[in-house]
């Protein structure tokens, strides 16, 4: 009977060992979400000189105002290398013209007529390789697309004025 007793214990315990597994909840593992990350565009237009008039102007890009601007330009060689207006925005996209076979003038006081204003609209004034005139004005910031302006290239030297107008 003792025997019983025991075997019927060790029945209950075992029992107890088993069923106390089977009320464990199993940890549910969530995977994190992954973060995208932006990937930069870089885009470009060629400047096609068949298409362009003799006063060229150009809107903004984008719809976002860019946040700076730099002017590529061979100042020892006109027409070598071509002319690069490149555009980067805030979450490092970029936007380039490119002017080839385009030689800028120089003024009276040899400052090239190349003008970039904190707004960052550029405007260039010279010929293509044909010899003929052009000037192109390419626009940084949405809110000057459409207006004309007037550039001067002796005020405020060595960086010129733009002033806006409609």
């Amino acid at each position: 009977m003792l025997m019983k007793k025991f075997f019927m214990l060790l029945a209950f315990m075992c029992l107890l060992t088993v069923s106390c597994k089977d009320k464990k909840t199993e940890e549910v593992v969530v995977p994190e979400p992954k973060q995208e990350v932006y990937q930069p565009m870089h885009l470009n237009q060629t400047i096609s000189y068949d298409a362009t008039k003799t006063y060229n102007y150009f809107e903004a890009p984008n719809s976002v105002a860019a946040k700076e601007v730099t002017v590529n330009y061979d100042k020892r060689e006109p027409y070598t290398k071509p002319i690069e207006v490149v555009y980067v925005y805030p979450k490092g996209d970029t936007f380039t013209y490119v002017l080839e076979n385009f030689g800028i003038w120089t003024n009276e006081n040899g400052m090239y007529r190349v003008i970039v204003d904190k707004n960052c609209t550029v405007w260039i004034q010279g010929q293509t390789k044909c010899g003929k005139f052009k000037e192109f004005v390419f626009f940084g910031h949405p809110k000057y697309n459409g207006t004309k302006i007037s550039p001067n290239s002796y005020i405020n030297l060595p960086d010129g004025y733009i002033k806006y107008r409609k």
